[in-house]
């Protein structure tokens, strides 16, 4: 992902570059991936990215990366384009060396490489597992931006064997198989682009803190691992059974163009009970924040992240439990107001709650857009998706889904692919056939932005 503007300090003078947000997380990815005898940080940059100002860690980074490889250029900047930043991404793709044999101790057969390696490495000190050296594990599993049955076998292992693991890291480890396992039997599990590795980082340095941050009622481990697993594949965030599917709509996007902005909203909303979204301010209210969802309502991180844009952008009803009902709803304005607001361009509304569409000129608007690069939400009745597609909905029923696939008619009869619940590719209809007719009844048009 290329670079849109120089990331650090200038050298000679100590002045700030431009330093966006994105790009930063870009670089620091990158140097994280390289060991420190390559000139790399070897994941030893962490905390918090702070638009404009790039950190001593990362400028300190840059410089002796810039020394190893560019003595005569230390500027104290990366270039979008050019040498330095063609090395980094040169260094940080180069396969892992090859792995240190397998520890001793109470274990099986290791099925994997990076395991094993992962675990000598964090009973080199003494022969117990501390929580920070177990994140540590996961975290060196997930480098090479793929998570293999093997992986998830030998993480089972640990957390099944590990005579020292705390009752915290052992919870962690499974719920990761668990969810992983579950994920990788469906969708391909790629944490691979420098913006992706840079959220799992995120996670994982999230997943180091103790304590609940603003979200007494959530679990911090559940969240990051949550994190992780939306940032390998959008499609698996789900608002389930809350009223939450504007909001979803949103972060399904974010985390496909930006998953380093969704981690960093997700983690600093847990810590510090407030976030952003490029320029998008989130603080959601105090009884949100003590709020405590069934996890079958649903999972910790989406109501993190979803409930707290819907409660922090009421301005009448207040969205505070996952029965909200109106108070979840979404209208057509404020969602195009939150793609504008969250960096997307060329903002588009045209839908209204109270008419469905007569005729197909806004679904053939909305093909093009989404032809053309643009992302686009649709806004329909429930009823379609759930395969009751023959009955028109009401306001009530009114649910906003993301297109995913051009919306064909042939022979009378409409189909298409959407994102919603859960799901990142969900056929219509599921089955039986959808009449134009009934479609229309049921459709009420669209939110489109381009990608930034």
């Amino acid at each position: 992902m290329p670079l849109r503007a120089r990331v650090g300090r200038h050298a000679s003078t100590g002045a700030q570059c431009q330093n966006w947000a994105e790009d930063q997380q870009i670089v620091i990815a990158l140097l994280n991936l390289i060991p420190r005898s390559d000139g790399g940080a070897q994941a030893g940059i962490a905390g918090r990215v702070v638009g404009g100002i790039a950190s001593d860690a990362l400028c300190s980074a840059i410089l002796t990366f810039q020394k190893k490889y560019f003595p005569a250029h230390q500027t104290g900047f990366i270039e979008p384009t050019g040498a330095a930043i063609a090395k980094l991404e040169e260094l940080a793709s180069r396969p892992s060396p090859t792995p240190a044999a397998t520890p001793t101790g109470p274990w099986g057969v290791f099925q994997s490489n990076s395991v094993p390696k992962a675990l000598r490495a964090a009973l080199a000190d003494d022969r117990h597992l501390n929580h920070v050296e177990v994140v540590e594990i996961l975290r060196a599993t997930l480098q090479d931006g793929r998570v293999t049955q093997s992986e998830l076998a030998d993480l089972k292992m640990i957390a099944e064997k590990s005579n020292t693991i705390m009752p915290r890291s052992k919870t962690m480890l499974e719920r990761f198989v668990d969810l992983a396992g579950t994920m990788i039997a469906k969708w391909p599990f790629d944490v691979s682009s420098v913006q992706r590795s840079y959220a799992v980082g995120r996670a994982c340095d999230f997943m180091r803190k103790l304590g609940r941050g603003q979200w007494p009622n959530l679990d911090r481990d559940e969240v990051g691992i949550g994190i992780i697993i939306r940032v390998a594949y959008p499609g698996t965030l789900d608002q389930n059974q809350t009223n939450l599917c504007g909001p979803a709509a949103l972060v399904f996007n974010v985390l496909r163009d930006r998953p380093g902005t969704y981690a960093a909203y997700a983690c600093d909303m847990y810590d510090k009970g407030e976030g952003v979204l490029y320029r998008l301010p989130i603080k959601p209210k105090a009884d949100l924040r003590h709020a405590a969802p069934s996890s079958s309502d649903i999972a910790p991180v989406d109501w993190l992240t979803l409930a707290s844009i819907r409660n922090s952008n009421d301005w009448a009803i207040h969205y505070d439990s996952t029965d909200g009902g109106f108070s979840g709803m979404t209208t057509p304005m404020e969602l195009a107001y939150w793609f504008d607001q969250a960096g997307y361009t060329d903002v588009r509304e045209d839908a209204n709650f109270f008419r469905h569409q007569r005729d197909t000129d806004n679904m053939k608007e909305a093909n093009r857009l989404l032809a053309a690069g643009y992302h686009v939400v649709l806004l329909i009745g429930s009823n379609m998706v759930d395969g009751h597609q023959t009955q028109s909905s009401d306001i009530r029923d009114d649910h906003w889904v993301v297109l995913q696939s051009q919306m064909k008619v042939e022979n009378g009869e409409v189909t298409f692919h959407i994102y919603t619940w859960g799901d990142g590719y969900r056929e219509v209809p599921l089955s039986g056939t959808l009449t134009l007719d009934d479609f229309l009844m049921n459709y009420y048009g669209y939110v489109a932005a381009k990608p930034y």
